[in-house]
């Protein structure tokens, strides 16, 4: 008699044949936080912004976070051989649900250098990023899963650790055998919010070497305090997830004070959320 009673096997994505091979025993560094946050300012001051393409809180806060790792470079690193190295540049990865053949899979695509593009620029990338994907022309992310849904699973672990190996601790492109090089960048954001779900820590991914795990919850109505009375605010649950080979607690702390501070004062940073604004009074 079987030990655990199962019934039929499930067929695998490619993210789930890639998660099963990241992960073994519980013996990660991640070090998870999270902050509710009233979203009334932030969804009046997007309406404000005149956009071909409307910007949304994902587009917000990935400006944020851009900005926020600029600030904080120290968060902003990759790990080779047991060194931390600095990353040139800022690039952030967002996470997108696809349904395809009746079953969910998860993607994304990766925003390249973000230091300085405000939310409209961003939502722009975003629009024709999760076009790509949904029309199947994202070539990364097709490589990537071609190569996940080829490789039976009793072998992928090894062949992770081998291209992990090569590309993260040689620093070597594998884009001859059709890999992309670092496709994860310094950040991956998955708003979970559309799907109703209110709040969620994400685990960090060892394949994608990432050291930052952000997440967006749905909106709520919430009692909170204003000076000293009870109200109601419509509020967001954004987590984040450090690994904490890469920095210590004060560098999360100073990176989320920052984070806070512009999230609730968007009018405050107007020429970096609409730089465009700055460059044309410059003129």
């Amino acid at each position: 008699m079987a030990f655990v009673p199962t019934t039929t096997k499930q067929a695998l994505t490619s993210y789930r044949k890639i998660a099963i091979a990241s992960w073994s025993h519980p013996r990660d560094p991640s070090t998870y936080s999270w902050m509710e946050l009233p979203i009334d300012s932030v969804e009046t001051f997007l309406n404000s912004i005149p956009s071909t393409v409307r910007p949304t809180l994902t587009h917000f806060i990935a400006v944020i976070m851009t900005n926020c790792l600029d600030a904080y470079p120290q968060l902003n690193h990759t790990l080779r051989r047991r060194n931390l190295y600095k990353r040139a540049v800022t690039d952030i990865f967002i996470v997108t649900l696809l349904k395809q053949d009746a079953q969910y899979d998860l993607s994304g695509f990766l925003l390249e250098n973000t230091s300085g593009k405000g939310v409209s620029e961003i939502a722009r990338l975003s629009r024709d990023g999760a076009l790509r994907l949904k029309e199947g022309n994202y070539r990364e992310m097709e490589q990537l899963k071609k190569v996940a849904l080829f490789i039976p699973g009793w072998m992928l672990t090894a062949v992770m650790r081998i291209q992990m190996f090569l590309q993260y601790s040689l620093n070597m492109s594998l884009k001859l055998i059709g890999l992309p090089d670092d496709h994860f960048g310094s950040l991956i954001l998955s708003n979970f919010g559309p799907l109703g779900v209110e709040n969620g820590l994400v685990p960090l991914s060892p394949y994608t070497r990432c050291p930052i795990m952000m997440g967006v919850g749905a909106p709520r109505k919430k009692a909170v305090v204003v000076g000293d009375e009870i109200v109601i605010r419509k509020c967001v649950t954004v987590s984040i997830t450090f690994d904490h080979r890469y920095a210590d607690g004060a560098h999360g702390a100073a990176l989320m004070r920052r984070f806070e501070k512009m999230f609730r004062n968007p009018e405050e940073y107007r020429a970096i959320f609409i730089p465009e604004e700055s460059a044309a009074c410059t003129e």
